[in-house]
């Protein structure tokens, strides 16, 4: 019976391997990082079970950190599209809860069919694709986009693996084997419990934190936008009052004009005529469009970006009812002219320029497109990355805001130029 027990240690270890590639993220496409990990693994996995058989489990298990453990952490290092923090947290929960299995397995084994391997080889088989199907299906989608968009704050939780797989396995074969100390057991199944809670809690954590920064740049987005309608009805409220007093005046005015003309004073009737002009201009507010919250962002952003000689070509022509939230369409305009004007700064003041066209007609179209650099990194969904702490949270803003309105959206970036395209 001692194939099951040789079975169920190439199922574990294959299956360590499965559980990585789930929630690890590579820098290469799909099909050539498996290439590359079935030929670097597969010998590495048979080696080590060759050791497993001439060594026993005992001997093998203290020497497994050194086999297999930093081999594969070398091997997926190099392969890493995050070499930081993110990947050895990943490698170090992946490692340390496939161990806590095999380390389960050996003592229900143990103490139920020791001579035949039945429960270590049927827990395992069933126990690895279980836990593969919950992590693909619910951990997955989360921890993908927690390491995407959160970078800070791995470092320590990775550490926190790290020790958790150093304090197992001393627990497990120092200063002799666990079986032969079953007093030891009832603390190694404490720990063994508290592992998988203390993960659990490492990644809502990294979730919250994802999830607060975000909430915290759409809070300086809301209070900006509210700063820029107040500023926009204050500009309004003093235009107003201007025109009032315009009108209040116009009865004497008018009264100057007539006796000019009777009086046939015709070059100071048109020096007049001219200065009142002048003034009456000086109560115009140019507005951007006929919706308060849009025109109050576009008003902001554009005198922003005219502030900081940035060349503007502005074409508007928003439809009379906007098929979705203008709150939302605005914070989305505010984040593409934010980035916009912050990607014109990095430049020379001749080489900036920002065009902003609307159409209403044949469909609702944005089109915003400036200089740029020229650096600029896509992920997966063609989004714009910002690794800055604290940004980017503004490209997925926009394309997430024309999901929900059945719109579609284009960064592209070419030479020096940047587009945004939005289509609803």
């Amino acid at each position: 019976m001692t194939l099951l027990k040789d079975i169920s240690i190439i199922w574990s270890l294959i299956h360590t391997l499965v559980l990585f590639m789930i929630l690890f993220e590579s820098r290469y496409p799909k099909k050539k990082t498996l290439i590359l990990t079935l030929a670097t693994m597969t010998p590495l996995i048979v080696v080590n079970f060759v050791l497993f058989v001439f060594m026993g489990f005992d001997r093998y298990g203290s020497l497994m950190l050194l086999t297999l453990s930093l081999p594969s952490l070398v091997v997926f290092y190099i392969l890493s599209k995050h070499r930081d923090g993110r990947f050895f947290f990943t490698f170090c929960m992946v490692d340390t809860v496939v161990l806590e299995i095999v380390y389960v397995t050996n003592i229900l084994n143990h103490y139920t069919t020791p001579d035949t391997y039945i429960v270590m080889f049927a827990v395992r088989l069933l126990a690895y694709p279980l836990m593969e199907l919950l992590a693909y299906k619910k951990l997955r989608p989360m921890f993908l986009d927690v390491q995407k968009h959160t970078k800070n704050g791995w470092g320590i939780f990775a550490i926190i693996g790290a020790l958790f797989y150093l304090a197992i396995t001393l627990l497990m074969t120092y200063p002799t084997p666990i079986l032969e100390r079953p007093e030891y057991i009832p603390a190694l199944s404490i720990m063994f419990l508290l592992m998988p809670v203390i993960y659990l809690h490492i990644i809502m954590t990294l979730r919250r934190q994802q999830k607060q920064s975000e909430a915290d740049v759409e809070e300086n987005i809301l209070k900006l936008q509210v700063s820029n309608l107040t500023a926009r009805m204050d500009e309004l409220s003093a235009a107003d009052d201007k025109f009032r007093m315009e009108r209040h005046n116009l009865r004497h005015k008018l009264k100057t004009f007539a006796t000019l003309i009777k009086t046939e004073q015709y070059d100071e009737c048109l020096t007049l005529l001219s200065e009142y002009s002048e003034a009456l201009d000086k109560t115009r507010i140019k507005r951007y469009c006929q919706h308060t919250v849009l025109d109050a962002v576009l008003s902001s952003y554009i005198q922003r970006a005219t502030d900081k000689g940035i060349k503007l070509d502005i074409g508007l022509s928003f439809p009379d009812s906007i098929p979705m939230s203008e709150t939302e369409l605005a914070t989305a305009i505010a984040n593409a002219l934010e980035n916009a004007i912050n990607a014109c700064e990095k430049l020379e003041p001749e080489q900036r320029f920002i065009e902003i066209k609307v159409l209403d007609h044949p469909g609702f179209i944005i089109r915003i497109v400036n200089s740029f650099d020229g650096d600029i990194e896509f992920d997966e969904d063609e989004i714009p990355v910002n690794h800055d702490h604290d940004h980017g949270f503004g490209t997925r803003f926009i394309a997430a805001f024309c999901q929900k309105n059945n719109g579609f959206y284009e960064f592209k970036a070419e030479g020096n130029t940047f587009t945004l395209y939005l289509n609803f």
